[in-house]
């Protein structure tokens, strides 16, 4: 049976009908809209309705950039990084949709996991993945969204969690400079304050004042094009330091949940700077674990390509 799936970011909002085939799904009248066009979300989807060709769905899978809180009347998503918030309640009021599913975005990223191809992904780390263990994700955006994925007597269980707000750690000196920079500004620096697209602009300005120099008036974007094309020495060295950081914080992941079955790494600034990869200290930042640097070793590391991978997660979890 087909379902209505949507992936709200806090920049995009991605809407599609999920049809099941084999092995997975396949997304129609899929769209993507600006979420700065709309008051709120119901604004949003109501747009995407009104273009639909095709009979609408009854099943509904909504997963939104922010952590997710049970309702009595179902649940509730604040977004964060765009204002909105989004619950269950008022959406069947509006909508009237017999069933109605609201989840986290990373969640629903996790779910896809078991479902990707080799398409879908760049292997950075190429080691045995170890069957039923456990998966992590986590990409740098609009946020830093971090989720894991259990596995039990076949069954996934989602592990979603606000790891964006977590305390960023240092593991040079350098970044410990950097680290008593963006402190002037932010106590505590937590990852999504650098990991993040408003994240590489604060960065810039850090290494800026590391290396003595006046920021210029960057966008996020400016910052990636002037550093990939090396016109720039302090936006080159920010994303080599985004990397860096990156790394280690892909390489806690790991520890934290046991990520043998991989670390997959998401959101929508990777894919843009991957080429970096190579010059920076990304790998051993992932594996400088100390005492476990071997266990480190045998855990997976890779690249989502871009893509509508939350889309494939929402349909999946209409089948839980």
């Amino acid at each position: 049976m087909t379902s209505i799936v949507a992936d709200i970011g806090g920049t995009n909002a991605r809407f599609a009908i999920a049809r099941p085939v084999a092995g997975g799904y396949k997304l129609e009248s899929l769209k993507v809209v600006d979420c700065k066009r709309f008051d709120g979300f119901e604004a949003a989807l109501q747009h995407w309705l009104e273009g639909l060709d095709q009979p609408r769905p009854e099943k509904v899978c909504i997963a939104a950039a922010g952590p997710l809180e049970k309702t009595a009347m179902g649940g509730r998503v604040y977004m964060t990084n765009l204002g909105w918030t989004i619950t269950t309640e008022s959406l069947r009021k509006e909508f009237a949709f017999p069933r109605l599913e609201l989840i986290n975005d990373f969640a629903a990223l996790a779910l896809s996991l078991p479902r990707l191809s080799e398409d879908d992904y760049q292997v950075l780390r190429d080691a045995p993945r170890t069957p039923d263990a456990a998966m992590a994700v986590l990409g740098p955006g609009t946020g830093l969204g971090v989720a894991g994925l259990a596995v039990d007597n076949g069954r996934y269980h989602v592990l979603a969690g606000e790891g964006g707000h977590a305390n960023l750690a240092a593991a040079t000196e350098r970044e410990l400079d950097l680290l008593r920079i963006l402190i002037k500004t932010r106590q505590p620096v937590f990852n999504e304050w650098v990991l993040s697209g408003s994240g590489l602009v604060n960065l810039y300005r850090a290494v800026c004042e590391l290396n003595g120099r006046q920021p210029e008036d960057l966008t996020p974007p400016d910052v990636s094009a002037r550093g990939l094309e090396g016109s720039d020495p302090m936006c080159r060295e920010t994303l080599l330091d985004f990397l860096n950081f990156l790394g280690s914080a892909a390489g806690d992941a790991a520890l934290y949940l046991g990520a043998r079955g991989g670390v997959f790494l998401g959101g929508g600034i990777l894919p843009r700077i991957a080429e970096l990869l190579p010059e920076s200290e990304f790998e051993q930042r992932f594996l400088n674990k100390g005492r476990v640097e071997t266990w480190m070793e045998t855990v997976p590391l890779y690249a989502l390509n871009a893509g509508y991978q939350a889309l494939i997660g929402a349909a999946a979890h209409l089948e839980s």
